[in-house]
């Protein structure tokens, strides 16, 4: 089994969805726990809220954990980002670089796709 990262960097976008009248409720249960923030609020019900933490799991398992919040309809995660993605060494190296692409390659790779 390998092991966790633990500078690793993980943060989601997530869209929750309350109850119209327990709205600050859900807000004020969710900014309770670890790394997650209430960004925004509007008028029918939704938060825009992010959650970090140093392990996907732990991420993965908060963001469910929304679904138990007494007043939560649904959370849909629309963004996931970590560091981890990335492969620094690649892009300091300047391995990373775009490739460049002729007019005709274009429209070759156009028709292959509608075939």
């Amino acid at each position: 089994m390998s092991e966790c990262n633990v500078d690793e960097y993980n943060i989601c976008g997530v869209l929750v969805h309350a109850h119209n009248n327990q709205v600050e409720q859900v807000k004020e249960l969710l900014e309770q726990q670890d790394g997650v923030e209430v960004h925004a609020v509007t008028d029918n019900g939704r938060l825009v809220v992010t959650v970090e933490h140093d392990r996907r799991k732990t991420v993965g398992d908060r963001i469910m954990g929304f679904y138990e919040v007494p007043g939560v309809l649904s959370a849909a995660m629309i963004y996931q980002f970590s560091d981890n993605d990335l492969d620094v060494e690649e892009l300091e190296n300047n391995n990373a670089k775009p490739k460049n692409i002729k007019p005709s390659e274009i429209e070759t790779s156009k028709e292959r796709m509608s075939a």
